[in-house]
């Protein structure tokens, strides 16, 4: 026993001694053993390669055969390309497949063999040692093949299943198209009732009557992008500021006071050499414009005489817009156009202005007062020292404007009397863009962000998702609620919010306790909210109470706000054996909740608005085990919840048109959205599927391609299903800090892409270091 344990120690060391691996396998056995041992192990380690892809080859034809699917060196080309939809074709390639497979199973026992004489040779030559070793290296260049192989195959049999599901489609796309012609030949289709349950794409809501081509065109959406000429001046503009950055050479600094007291003193002038390199850019930068400028304009010719009839329709916009009695928006949910009576408009919103205890009308445009007042705050601030010189010039109002107060109709609740629109309430957002309280709202936002998290709302939908998985076992015997906060921006309490904020600032949370004092911080909140006003048809108003939508600060208020409600009124309710509410989740005044199947929606919604004057909720109860939150439509059932994509009824059909004159990554952008949202939602293979026919129908409806279409749902269902190889991805970590550089360049399709390459091949011969996107 003792010696037997010895050989194997002895073994196993002079397997670890010998000068022999995978890299070194070939000198080593020429330099033992000599060249003719050497051939002879070359041709053995090469069958055994060879051996490995036969069973591997052999197991591909296998998949393919089962599946139905012939590999693409059958798919042979034929003279009469109809021939190839015949039994013939098809009875042809199984008969060359059965061959093939045939003559692989010879060519594995004939290879098997000569493989077996081989290794009978190497016996008789190698010690026992070295041949154990050979084994060891032959089993890992085996391995290795193998999983070159399986990935080649696994690609290979991916891309002839999505070629055979895109002709599939193709053909039922076909079919149907048939069926309806034939349909619409034989039967009278009513299709009156099909258009009143498909959203629309247009509300005409005003006098003025549409024509065919004026109702074409708006079909196209607000957000669809026409050629237009580009704007010389300021692609000129920016390639001055790309040449700046990219030569080292700063812009003009020339004290022009002095050099109006003395215009003929030369020390007073600025004066610059171009180095020859910075000559050169300048040069190239020129021609490189120039060029752009030339392509542009024979690319927008282009465009606009392949679209019939593009002048004519940008008049007929133009013509639009200029009458003064409509007015064209969005609507407030989902897309759209919207035309209203610029005279009901104006009447809508002032009637949401008449509300005292929420806006005040002012005498005169506070603009240039409370600017001066906010700048000599920020100066005091700035002088004691909490502020920074950076920061300081950041807040500083300079030039602002008044906020703009404007409406977006809310299609969903239109209310009809008689056949006739009669009311189209709208929602009112404040455009605080260059206001003097702008960029303090900003900056006041990065401060009191940090507690804005609570422990029952919610950020997005994946946080839906994962909570429903955490607690699928309430699902039994339960029933889902879903509540809705009245007009919760325009009801939160500044005052009261202000307040809670200071406190968790400076007494709850000394960690983010900000430098600047308590009394300053709340001064510079007031400013932020409770002081701004905003002009509507030439009047001024002030936000007496609630937050207006549109300006920084009101969903980190509405978040504080309603993260301390909950935490005040809904802990005791949650912790409570014999309270019948279970769960409680809210995403900013949407509320999921699960309460116990004898709980009353009336009775629960009374006692919430008992909890704060300001805080109203309406109710949702479940439908039939289902019930939508956010963009998710739930079913509950006995073992957990089912998921699938919600879509609200005021959704369209309507997104990026193909022929828009955008980027392709945004188009391409818009497909993986609703692609990735599919997959992430939909908890079963079913709904996915339906989501995706749903998808490739708006993608039709839009004019995008069925392959740009077919290619992302399959790369993106690739990522879900393959596994991720996880062994070779190596780790790379770098502390190299790159920093781009961003200039803006007019997009007119493919001059756009050209002209973007050579600016960037023009600074990478400049800089080599430098890096532009």
């Amino acid at each position: 026993m003792n010696s037997e344990t010895t050989n194997n120690r002895l073994n196993t060391f002079t397997l670890n001694v010998l000068p022999l691996s995978t890299k070194t396998r070939f000198k080593f056995i020429k330099e033992s053993y000599g060249y003719n041992c050497y051939k002879l192990y070359q041709s053995y380690e090469n069958k055994t390669i060879k051996l490995a892809c036969l069973f591997s080859d052999l197991k591909y034809l296998y998949q393919c055969k089962s599946n139905n699917l012939m590999p693409k060196f059958l798919q042979f080309k034929l003279a009469n390309r109809e021939l190839v939809y015949t039994r013939s074709y098809k009875k042809c390639q199984n008969i060359l497949l059965k061959e093939e497979i045939h003559l692989k199973k010879n060519n594995i026992k004939y290879t098997s063999m000569i493989k077996e004489n081989l290794y009978n040779e190497l016996v008789n030559i190698f010690p026992h040692a070295v041949m154990t070793k050979i084994n060891q290296i032959l089993d890992e260049i085996q391995f290795k093949t193998d999983r070159v192989k399986y990935r080649t195959h696994c690609r290979k049999f991916n891309n002839l299943m999505f070629f055979r599901n895109q002709q599939q489609q193709r053909r039922e796309n076909e079919r149907l198209l048939l069926n309806t012609k034939l349909m619409n030949k034989l039967i009278n289709i009513d299709n009156e009732k099909e258009k009143e349950t498909e959203p629309k794409l247009i509300w005409n809501l005003s006098n003025r009557d549409l024509t065919k081509e004026e109702i074409r065109e708006l079909e196209k959406g607000i957000s669809y992008n026409r050629p237009s000429a580009i704007n010389r001046s300021e692609v000129i503009a920016n390639i001055e500021y790309l040449f700046h950055n990219s030569s080292t050479v700063q812009k003009e600094s020339t004290d022009f006071k002095k050099w109006d007291e003395n215009p003929d003193n030369i020390s007073n002038k600025e004066i610059r050499t171009l180095e020859p390199k910075q000559l050169s850019l300048a040069a190239d930068l020129k021609n490189a414009t120039e060029n752009f400028f030339n392509q542009a304009h024979m690319s927008i010719k282009t465009k606009q005489n392949k679209i019939m009839n593009q002048h004519n329709n940008q008049q007929l916009l133009l013509n639009l817009s200029k009458d003064p009695s409509i007015l064209i928006t969005k609507p407030d949910k989902g897309r759209g156009v919207v035309i209203l009576n610029r005279n009901d408009y104006i009447q809508k919103l002032e009637q949401i202005l008449s509300d005292s205890t929420k806006f005040k009308l002012l005498d005169k445009d506070p603009t240039s007062s409370r600017e001066n007042a906010l700048t000599a705050l920020l100066r005091q601030m700035k002088n004691e020292e909490y502020l920074t010189e950076n920061q300081y010039r950041y807040i500083k109002p300079v030039n602002s404007i008044p906020a703009r107060l404007y409406g977006l109709p809310k299609v969903h609740k239109i209310t009809i009397e008689n056949e006739k629109v009669c009311n189209v309430p709208l929602r009112s957002i404040v455009s605080c863009i260059q206001s003097y309280n702008y960029r303090l709202g900003k900056f006041l936002a990065g401060i009191i962000k940090p507690i804005r998290d609570s422990t029952y709302s919610l950020k997005n939908t994946n946080e839906f998702l994962k909570f429903l998985k955490e607690n699928k076992g309430f699902s039994k015997s339960n029933k889902m609620i879903s509540f809705d906060i009245e007009s919760l921006f325009a009801n939160i309490p500044v005052d009261e919010t202000i307040e809670i904020i200071c406190n968790e600032l400076y007494c709850t949370n000394p960690k983010l306790k900000p430098f600047i004092p308590e009394h300053y911080f709340c001064e510079l909140l007031e400013f932020a909210t409770k002081y701004t006003h905003f002009l509507f048809n030439k009047k001024y108003y002030d936000q007496a109470d609630g937050v207006s939508m549109g300006t920084p600060l009101p969903a980190i208020f509405a978040e504080i706000f309603m993260a301390n409600f909950e935490e005040e009124h809904l802990s005791g309710l949650l912790n409570n054996n014999d309270s019948k509410l279970l769960l409680w989740r809210r995403y900013v005044d949407d509320t999921y909740t699960i309460f116990k199947a004898d709980a009353g929606e009336d009775e629960i919604r009374q006692l919430l608005n008992t909890f704060h004057p300001s805080i109203k909720f309406t109710t949702e109860p479940e439908a039939n085990n289902t019930i939508p939150f956010l963009d998710v439509l739930v079913k509950r059932h006995d073992s957990g919840f089912d998921t699938t994509v919600y879509r609200k009824k005021t959704t369209t059909k309507l997104m990026l048109k193909w022929d828009s004159l955008i980027p392709t990554a945004y188009k391409r952008s818009s497909i993986i959205s609703l692609v990735t949202r599919a997959i992430r939602i939909c908890s079963k293979y079913g709904p996915l599927h339906d989501e995706f026919q749903q998808i490739r129908l708006m993608a039709n409806f839009n004019g995008y391609p069925s392959d740009f279409v077919e290619k992302i749902i399959k790369k993106y269902l690739d990522k879900l299903y393959r596994p991720k190889d996880t062994e070779n991805q190596i780790q790379q970590t770098s502390n190299e800090i790159i920093n781009y550089k961003y200039i803006q360049l007019p997009y007119i399709g493919a001059p756009s892409y050209a002209y973007a390459k050579r600016l960037k091949s023009i600074i990478q011969k400049m800089i080599q270091q430098h890096n532009l996107e």
